[in-house]
């Protein structure tokens, strides 16, 4: 006997809107929630991808979802906006049509009469997901703007802060543990390649700034930064800048 069929609900959050505390997992669940109530229908699965962009299938909530549509143990997937699915015109247009064929209906939780049979509620959809997608472009463009400037005026981009350094408060100042194990490196270089650096290091107890060991990779990508930690040079893209105080050779 084949098994019943699921009603799953899909959300989304970007590392962005985590920062932001904007459309959080919390309300995007509720939204579905009030969805499924109103339609008659609960949701016996959810599928969350936390900190996922919107432009790349490479989701592990969203390969699971795909995965299980496949052996037909979803029904309908419900979400609450468009762009959870994706801010990407071409992938949302794919993930819809990959969905569709497996025989999964997508409803969607801010368009309550969404029909996608119905050619005009599809044309409003594809025009909302061009939406989305212009305004992913908007966010980024302003975002690297905003880079650039704090470049342009001796700070670091944002992000996460180069080993050797870390926040106080606003600030970003030297580190002074990892500072020594930066100018370890640099002296070492002089007579040994990255791999034996990194053997060394693990060998004297050292560990990475997550408790890993390290590595050629994470040696090489040290001593990549010399502009950074000897000439006070710090890069954006294309766009430099320079704060003495993070010299550190």
């Amino acid at each position: 006997m084949q098994e019943k069929r699921i009603v799953a609900g899909y959300c989304r959050v970007s590392t962005l809107e985590q920062k932001k505390k904007g459309y959080g997992i919390d309300i995007q669940m509720r939204e579905i929630g009030n969805y499924a109530e109103a339609a008659g229908l609960n949701i016996d699965q959810f599928y969350v991808d936390e900190a996922r962009s919107g432009v790349t299938e490479n989701r592990k909530a969203l390969r699971k979802l795909l995965r299980e549509s496949k052996t037909r143990t979803i029904r309908a997937v419900i979400v609450a906006l468009l762009d959870r699915l994706s801010r990407d015109l071409r992938l949302t247009e794919n993930l819809l049509f990959e969905l569709d064929r497996l025989g999964v209906k997508v409803l969607i939780a801010d368009m309550p009469y969404y029909d996608g049979r119905n050619r005009k509620d599809v044309l409003i959809r594809q025009i909302r997901g061009a939406i989305a997608e212009e305004n992913r472009k908007e966010i980024i463009e302003r975002l690297k703007k905003g880079r650039e400037e704090r470049i342009r005026k001796g700070r670091m981009a944002g992000g996460t802060v180069p080993y050797g350094y870390q926040r106080k408060g606003k600030e970003i100042i030297k580190n002074t543990g990892e500072a020594g194990i930066v100018r370890v490196i640099f002296y070492l270089r002089e007579r040994w390649g990255s791999q034996q650096i990194a053997d060394h290091l693990n060998g004297l107890g050292h560990r990475r700034r997550n408790g890993s060991h390290w590595t050629q990779r994470q040696v090489s990508a040290i001593l990549s930064r010399e502009k950074l930690y000897r000439f006070e040079i710090i890069q954006y893209g294309n766009v430099e800048g320079k704060n003495k105080d993070y010299v550190i050779l």
